[in-house]
């Protein structure tokens, strides 16, 4: 696992640019100004994408909370875990891996979990160009490969372990190790011949990160096959996204997020807003997680508690937590 581990633990030394959350004081015989919020998406896809319905969810949110929402999309996993640690990013929009990192990190609070196919948690899968011929996994031996961001669970941490658990090396098993930084990436790749295959998000639920650029080549499904899925019996499905506070947010403002969040999804604008940013269909919170999705709980105690099979496969793989969010 040694250049997993070298490409994980740089997780830590990224940082982002971002604007400081200001709550400016009133001037006297001034109301006060609204609260000023930062909010990070993580760029598993296409930034510009990410960002167009990042923003439409901020404004959303500034008209259901009266709080001034500012949408910005930093460079990687990475950074937008630093940027929530020091203090330049409110509310953070993290995928499994990045909030557990964050949770270690400076205690991020995670407040929502996403829905997808009316489920809380999604697969992975292992795509392959469709003219290699591979049948199963042990075919990719000597193949190029690509991840996603190192601090993405269904693009990184989950298949390595899938790989592993088979009986293989993931840092010795490829001929050659790419990290593409998003699932996008993974497919182009694959797609485009720079790599034999890849890992991105998918299940046999309906989830697919091939649907993310159809549009722009519509023969994808023809040219990326699907070799397997990373799921069970192999490996448990994957905790689904979240949203995430830093964690000395005030209590009111997290719970009027989470609220505005439940209301925004009501609508057919925001509805359409999650979909189009990571295919949210809705979210849940610790409540709807025991009562609607049949979680159990005595092995959940806590909503954060959900993400401990994350901290398991990274103790499988050998990566010292305490070191990679330093």
């Amino acid at each position: 696992m040694r250049q997993f581990r070298r490409v994980a633990m740089a997780v830590a030394g990224l940082t982002v640019v971002a604007m400081m959350v200001t709550m400016p004081a009133p001037a006297a015989g001034q109301s006060k100004a609204p609260l000023k919020l930062v909010m990070a998406f993580v760029p598993s896809l296409d930034t510009e994408t990410v960002l167009a319905s990042g923003s439409q969810i901020a404004r959303l949110l500034q008209v259901a909370t009266r709080y001034k929402v500012e949408a910005t999309v930093p460079t990687s996993y990475a950074a937008t875990i630093e940027a929530l640690c020091a203090g330049r990013v409110d509310i953070a929009w993290f995928a499994p891996l990045a909030y557990v990192l964050a949770n270690a990190r400076c205690g991020a609070e995670v407040g929502l979990i996403s829905v997808r196919a009316n489920l809380p948690y999604f697969g992975s899968q292992i795509l392959v160009r469709a003219d290699l011929g591979a049948k199963s996994l042990a075919d990719l031996a000597g193949k190029r490969f690509a991840f996603g961001d190192p601090a993405s669970t269904s693009s990184a941490l989950w298949p390595a372990v899938y790989i592993k658990r088979k009986g293989f090396d993931p840092d010795a098993f490829f001929s050659q190790v790419i990290y593409a930084g998003s699932h996008d990436r993974v497919v182009i790749a694959i797609y485009q011949g720079s790599v034999d295959a890849g890992a991105t998000f998918g299940d046999k639920f309906g989830s697919d990160a091939r649907e993310r650029v159809i549009r722009q080549f519509p023969d994808v499904k023809q040219k990326v096959a699907i070799l397997e899925y990373v799921g069970p019996p192999v490996m448990p499905y994957i905790p689904s996204d979240t949203i995430s506070f830093r964690k000395d947010l005030p209590r009111e403002v997290k719970q009027a997020i989470i609220k505005a969040m439940f209301d925004i999804v009501k609508t057919k604008p925001g509805k359409d807003a999650v979909f189009k940013l990571y295919q949210h269909e809705g979210y849940a919170d610790y409540n709807l997680l025991i009562t609607k999705y049949g979680v159990n709980r005595r092995q959940v105690a806590t909503l954060d508690a959900f993400f401990n099979p994350i901290r398991e496969a990274v103790k499988l793989l050998g990566l010292d937590l305490s070191r990679l969010v330093r």
